[in-house]
């Protein structure tokens, strides 16, 4: 089903890149890269991660995702750890601002959200609900 001759693979894939922009935006008005923000909201989800977890999640080398890092562990949002069981990986964990600043984004993130979605009627909202529990895995 097309809708404006667009079909929903396209729809999506401008929404998901609508969103990446407005939060790109948030992410440099606060003095970082979305790369920046998008690894501490992923050592948010796991806890800790290794450099190569990171790189790999972010398709770009270990050398890249060490650069990254540096900036987020001088700002206190990440840092990195040596286990005794295997002092060859580093982890990353989040820092002591990380908690604060990664709610602060998310918050934004939702506020975004919800005006994005402000458009739909009261029945708009209630099919998309509906749909996007059906597209959910059990």
């Amino acid at each position: 089903m097309k809708i404006n001759n667009k079909n929903l693979d396209d729809v999506l894939l401008d929404f998901r890149h609508s969103m990446n922009g407005m939060l790109a935006n948030e992410a440099k008005e606060s003095g970082y890269s979305l790369s920046q923000f998008e690894i501490i909201r992923y050592v948010a989800d796991k806890e800790s991660v290794t450099m190569k977890e990171i790189a790999s999640w972010l398709h770009i080398t270990p050398p890249s995702a060490s650069s990254l890092i540096d900036i987020l562990v001088s700002k206190k949002l990440v840092k990195r750890i040596q286990k005794a069981s295997d002092r060859r990986t580093i982890h990353i964990s989040l820092g002591e601002k990380a908690h604060e600043f990664f709610y602060s984004i998310h918050k934004k993130k939702i506020q975004m959200f919800k005006k994005m979605l402000s458009k739909l009627d009261a029945k708009d909202k209630e099919d998309l609900t509906r749909i996007l529990i059906k597209c959910m895995p059990n």
